[in-house]
């Protein structure tokens, strides 16, 4: 049994965080140049009439989250206090949040997010999150598709050139005005029944480091890390 989820309020200085960090990242995403590479008519930003599961990195976020945004988009988010400023951050982007992650009410966001993905929301979640390894997808992303019976479609980010903040994941803050790049990925899908579980894990895995090396190999010559 998993240990309910807490409830954080933001403090005064997380409120003004997030009144200075949500105009900025509009700024900051309206200043790139992006290309959208790979199978982009699976992407948040395309209507499907079965939408899949989107998996993408957690040091992705901040520009996945303004570049899909106003797409009713429901997302998984750690109940953690930075879970919060990035939920209450995603709100304001038109993404509904999910509170939970593998150590804090995983079971009710993932009956919550298996709800969702029955009823034909959108759903996405960053596989690696909220606290590592980076870069290596856990075993909840399995347990939704095979759910569900959504396919996984993992999409990648990269930046011309961007700081890396010095966290788990090497959170990617691009620099403005860079040329960027989204790559989309071949849906994975989970059958219901049968298989192994290691096995799905492992395509999903393989897809995701696919799509990551397209992007990052987009901007080979001369990216600033």
């Amino acid at each position: 049994m998993s240990d309910p989820v807490r409830i954080h309020r933001l403090s005064l200085a997380d409120r003004l965080i997030v009144l200075v960090v949500a105009p900025l990242m509009r700024l900051l995403g309206a200043s790139l140049r992006i290309a959208e590479l790979g199978r982009s008519d699976l992407g948040p930003r395309v209507r499907q009439s079965t939408p899949p599961l989107w998996a993408l990195w957690h040091e992705t976020i901040l520009m996945s989250v303004w570049y899909h945004r106003d797409q009713d988009v429901h997302v998984m988010i750690s109940s953690s206090r930075d879970g919060e400023l990035i939920s209450t951050i995603a709100r304001s982007m038109g993404y509904v949040p999910v509170r939970g992650s593998s150590s804090k009410g995983g079971q009710e966001a993932l009956k919550e997010m298996v709800r969702f993905m029955k009823e034909g929301k959108r759903c996405a979640i960053t596989p690696d999150g909220p606290r590592g390894p980076r870069r290596e997808v856990k075993k909840g992303v399995v347990d939704l598709a095979r759910l569900t019976g959504c396919p996984v479609v993992p999409f990648a980010f990269e930046v011309e050139k961007c700081w890396r903040l010095r966290s788990w994941d090497r959170f990617i803050v691009p620099k403005p005005f860079s040329r960027a790049v989204f790559v989309y990925g071949e849906p994975v899908l989970v059958p219901r029944k049968g298989g192994d579980d290691d096995e799905h894990l492992e395509r999903i895995q393989s897809e995701l480091d696919r799509v990551t090396k397209v992007a990052e190999g987009h901007f080979k010559d001369g990216v600033t890390r």
